[in-house]
């Protein structure tokens, strides 16, 4: 009688200090915010430590051992996410984790913590509502056509990593995608025109709307970030698909020079462009190209794409001259001018050659113009 006594009371002592070590065991795992597998294996360690104490105690058959331990590993799973999502720590069982230079991805259940460089603070991403959520200044970026050409032949090498990439935009839908093909550098022409190759397409897909997209067009080069997500092939033809992609280039289009040639003869005025508020015409002019830093415009695509607003074509004039009929003026510049109707009879403005007078062109009614 006195030899069972001893032997429960020896069972309850081993429980104790088995429950006490595998506190501690968990403990330590939290303690280290580094990703090792050392620290998955000791949260299952612990695990284990707690089914032995049910076993001890209530002697349940195997089934419920099992069903315990997968319950109790199912538990620390969803408790190591909620760790991490409330304390900004590294998750014990991230079952992913990607590099693209410093930076470190760990997908966990439910999140995916970025750790942009050793010495920033972690980023949560509950459910993975964002695509990339670091600086992408300090990454090397990849040319898209040097990109697209190798792809296919390495692909194992991209495969579920994020890439930087800089190309041209082939096809944009709305804020949320693109795509960029290929082409040859040397045939790039005013507005960015070139022809693109139709073996290969890179389609980039947007966690969310990007705002960004908007100030870019088909041609215009653009640089990104993204995952490479999978590779298809579909009648012959590669696709390369990118996600949480994210734009982190800037088009610069405050700083722009005008460059006119005049045409040989002067002929009828040319519409250029036309919104509710204005119709611009162009007279005498051959060509007017708008360049900015990144790339080159006429001035027709740089009026409709919204990259030049009517307005900036006529601000800081060398020269006004006043209509004695009626309150059109004529804008002098050093290679062209502007004449701005007179707003209560007509909604035209013509750009003209420098040497345009009243007498050139004739500003049409609103009632005309209806």
């Amino acid at each position: 009688m006195r030899m069972k006594k001893k032997n429960k009371s020896h069972k309850k002592k081993i429980n104790y200090i088995s429950l006490i070590v595998s506190i501690i065991i968990l403990v330590m795992v939290l303690l280290v915010n580094e990703a090792t597998v050392v620290r998955p294996l000791l949260w299952i360690l612990a695990i284990i430590l707690w089914t032995v104490n049910i076993l001890y105690l209530i002697k349940p058959r195997l089934i419920v051992i099992i069903g315990f331990f997968i319950g109790m590993l199912f538990g620390s799973i969803i408790i190591d996410s909620l760790i991490s999502l409330t304390f900004k720590r590294i998750p014990v069982f991230a079952y992913n984790i990607t590099k693209l230079g410093s930076v470190k991805v760990y997908n966990a259940l439910g999140l995916r913590v970025w750790q942009c460089s050793e010495d920033d603070e972690l980023i949560v991403d509950p459910f993975n509502n964002n695509g990339y959520m670091c600086n992408a200044d300090d990454i090397e970026v990849i040319e898209a056509n040097s990109f697209l050409n190798t792809v296919v032949a390495n692909y194992a090498e991209y495969s579920n990593k994020y890439i930087k990439l800089k190309g041209k935009i082939s096809k944009k839908t709305g804020q949320n995608y693109l795509e960029m093909r290929p082409y040859e550098t040397k045939t790039v022409t005013v507005n960015g025109y070139v022809t693109f190759a139709d073996n290969i397409t890179l389609k980039a897909l947007f966690k969310n709307n990007s705002s960004n997209l908007d100030n870019y067009d088909v041609y215009d080069e653009i640089i990104i970030v993204g995952k490479i997500k999978n590779l298809e092939i579909v009648d012959g033809k590669y696709i390369v698909y990118m996600d949480e992609t994210k734009v982190v280039s800037n088009i610069n289009l405050n700083s722009f020079s005008i460059a006119v040639t005049k045409a040989n003869v002067c002929g009828p005025k040319k519409l250029l462009y036309s919104n509710s508020d204005k119709k611009i015409y162009s007279y005498c002019i051959e060509e007017m190209i708008i360049t900015y830093p990144d790339n080159n415009y006429d001035i027709a695509n740089a009026l409709s794409s919204n990259k030049l607003q009517v307005e900036e074509l006529y601000t800081n004039p060398l020269e006004i001259l006043k209509n004695d009929v009626d309150d059109s003026s004529i804008l002098k510049f050093n290679d062209y001018s502007v004449l701005i109707c007179d707003d209560k009879v007509s909604n035209d403005v013509i750009i003209g050659s420098k040497i345009m007078n009243f007498n050139n062109v004739v500003c049409d009614t609103i009632n005309e113009q209806s």
